[in-house]
């Protein structure tokens, strides 16, 4: 059947936490200045990590492989910070792989990966190899929830119902938005902000449907002018009740002729959720691609890593 290792990759991620938690997260220090470092997804993940632990009092950036190398950033990585780490699900991708090269033996660097013996675990000082979460679909769909889990667990573990989780967003992404709507908004602010960046990513990776993300109110601010009927609001909430403001939104959006939902917060770990909040845009993906008639484990355009032969 198409579709079914991204399937199985979203609603394995209990299994995945399960691993994680037998697992020495790494040791963070509020002294230390730390940099995470990826592309795409991983690079989502590092935002999201980088956030939650500047909320906690640690010094953390978020930077692209890529951003680095086009503006030959190096002295200014070496310089300003004390840790690296690289994230890189397959361990090959090469604006990762490279910048981890040129840092090497200038700083200290930690590779993330969900594969053994790969390049970026090679050329880092140590690595995490989390060969538990390989996926075999091109997209990156678990393996997301197991990375962001393994590094708020050096702040803090916190229990959380995945199967719950993943039973709600099933519910909330419902044949009603699925067969209906092809225009796709996530908003939020800061860790949740960058979990909005990371839903659209996955549903314009699995679906091919226009996806955007915004900062909640912004959106009001001209990127409303293209709501239409085929559109669909999704708000990430950190309160358990929903902000008066965010509730007047969704209104507005719904007497426009859209729909939207809100996620609210349902822990009073409100910041660590976002381990789990990435599963409702996969969902949603998934499930407009096996609609749309595409195969999610092989998606149009795309390749597992990113390979570039001029780095």
């Amino acid at each position: 059947m198409e579709g079914v290792n991204t399937y199985n990759e979203i609603m394995r991620v209990g299994e995945l936490f399960k691993a994680i938690d037998d697992i020495t997260p790494p040791k963070l220090e509020k002294g230390k200045r730390y940099v995470f470092i990826g592309c795409g997804s991983s690079y989502n993940a590092g935002l999201i990590i980088s956030e939650i632990m500047k909320k906690n009092g640690y010094y953390a950036d978020a930077i692209t492989a890529g951003e680095i190398l086009v503006k030959n950033m190096f002295e200014e990585i070496v310089e300003k910070y004390d840790l690296a780490f690289l994230i890189s699900r397959t361990g090959y991708t090469t604006e990762t792989v490279k910048v981890a090269e040129l840092l090497n033996e200038r700083i200290q660097t930690v590779g993330v990966t969900c594969d053994r013996k790969t390049p970026l675990a090679n050329v880092c000082d140590l690595a995490y190899e989390l060969d538990f979460a390989h996926e075999d679909s091109v997209i990156m769909t678990g393996s997301f929830s197991a990375i962001v889990r393994l590094f708020l667990n050096s702040i803090k573990r916190i229990d959380i119902d995945v199967e719950e989780v993943l039973k709600k967003f099933d519910e909330m992404t419902s044949n009603d938005i699925v067969h209906k709507k092809s225009h796709f908004i996530f908003l939020g602010y800061r860790e949740r902000y960058y979990m909005a960046k990371e839903s659209a990513l996955k549903v314009q990776e699995l679906s091919l449907d226009y996806a955007e993300y915004h900062e909640t109110l912004e959106y009001r601010h001209g990127p409303i002018a293209l709501l239409s009927p085929n559109s669909h609001v999704v708000i990430f909430s950190e309160f358990k009740d929903p902000s008066s403001l965010e509730d007047d939104l969704a209104k507005d959006v719904s007497n426009r002729g859209a729909s939207a939902q809100i996620i609210n917060s349902f822990t009073i770990e409100t910041d660590f959720e976002v381990q789990v909040l990435n599963l409702y845009g996969q969902l949603l993906g998934y499930k407009r691609a096996i609609y749309k008639g595409l195969n999610p484990d092989k998606p149009h355009g795309l390749t597992k890593f990113v390979s570039l032969k001029d780095v």
